[in-house]
């Protein structure tokens, strides 16, 4: 198997395969953590997550913005994307490799993307958040040099125990 490919999803093709992998996360929450459902679906709201789905390719609009898709084999498996949180800070969104990819360098692959993207598009430092249960993505994060931080964006009382915010200077 040779490694992964990522490149900007810019085609409706790919924009769907990034939808199918954002739900595959939520549905990977779901069946790793049910018994934090109602919290989850506080965080991705069923009702508008399929509304923000669509939206994405706005959210994460060129130049601002960026959405990637990595492959293996030619095979989708896996997601990152970014939006300007800031004038000059970008916010990390939606990492997601799929189960059967994971070990093969995705996820280090898809945040370099991502951070170099963001760097080139002037921002000088990439945010994000994720869960506290998520201990695998936060050492990648600490890996790629995030730092953890104070919350940036308000967060509801029911997310606050759960949520973890990460900072890094690009």
């Amino acid at each position: 198997m040779a490694g992964p490919t990522v490149e900007l999803a810019e085609s409706e093709t790919e924009m769907m395969a990034v939808r199918d992998l954002c739900r595959s996360f939520r549905q990977w929450l779901y069946d790793n953590y049910p018994q934090h459902r109602p919290v989850i679906d506080l965080y991705y709201n069923p009702q508008k997550f399929e509304a923000l789905l669509v939206d994405l390719p706005q959210i994460h609009a060129r130049p601002k913005g960026a959405i990637f898709l990595a492959r293996l084999d030619g095979e989708p498996v896996g997601c990152v994307m970014h939006h300007a949180q800031a004038p000059d800070i970008a916010e990390m969104k939606r990492l997601f490799v799929s189960a059967a990819a994971r070990g093969h360098g995705v996820a280090v692959a898809l945040c370099k993307a991502s951070i170099a993207q963001a760097r080139a598009d002037g921002y000088h430092s990439m945010r994000l958040d994720t869960g506290i249960f998520q201990t695998a993505a936060q050492g990648l994060y600490r890996r790629l040099g995030f730092q953890e931080r104070d919350a940036y964006y308000p967060v509801p009382p029911e997310l606050q125990q759960i949520l973890l915010f990460f900072e890094r200077e690009l």
